[in-house]
């Protein structure tokens, strides 16, 4: 049985109307975060999600920067096939969203980003995220946002990967930055990247100097 996100999604289509971000099944605290990025970089940046889930947080930001007026190139990185069993409580997040699209939720992430009225706007590029961040030269991204692998080992890699991408003066984030419901999380960023500060709601940030 459908759930009700679903039911929107196909109502959405089907009346011709654009759906609404708000209307996309997923976990997205950080809009205030996509609001300062708009305002602080320069038109032409480069911005980079990694882990998109079905593009709640993505259609979000395809928002605020219609609504800007500027011109940005927006990036969606997922795998499309899920992340598994994850953090203390080995919970399978993403695991229904799989199954009912076959084993991956491609379609389904393009389809929201385009009944959204994003698809011009937002591009999806479909690999694991260290294949993803090979595509990237160093130091051409404005801000880079990490919301995929949440354990020790994954982060790091992530990490790792992902900061050589980032320009002088822009940033490296990501969310789940929770210690009780995501202690790899906070390890791995105070491991790696000391100076990481709070940011958001349950985000971390590093500003690259």
């Amino acid at each position: 049985m459908a759930n009700k996100n679903e039911m929107r999604g196909r109502d959405a289509s089907t009346l011709g109307r654009r759906m609404k971000w708000q209307e996309i099944e997923g976990w997205f605290q950080w809009r205030s975060a996509q609001e300062e990025a708009v305002r602080w970089f320069p038109e032409g940046s480069c911005f980079v999600e990694v882990g998109a889930y079905l593009g709640r947080s993505l259609c979000s930001l395809g928002e605020i920067v219609e609504q800007s007026g500027k011109g940005f190139t927006v990036i969606g990185i997922d795998t499309c096939r899920g992340s598994g069993p994850e953090g203390p409580r080995q919970k399978n997040y993403h695991g229904a969203a799989v199954t009912r699209a076959g084993g991956t939720f491609a379609g389904e992430l393009h389809k929201n980003i385009i009944d959204c009225g994003y698809g011009d706007v937002i591009s999806l590029v479909i690999a694991d995220s260290l294949s993803a961040a090979r595509l990237f030269n160093d130091g051409s991204i404005a801000w880079v946002h990490l919301d995929a692998r949440h354990d020790y080992a994954g982060l790091k890699a992530d990490i790792q990967a992902w900061l050589p991408k980032v320009k002088r003066g822009g940033w490296l984030s990501g969310d789940d930055y929770d210690e009780l419901k995501w202690p790899e999380v906070v390890k791995a960023v105070n491991d790696l990247l000391p100076g990481a500060k709070d940011w958001s709601t349950q985000q971390w940030r590093w500003i690259v100097a």
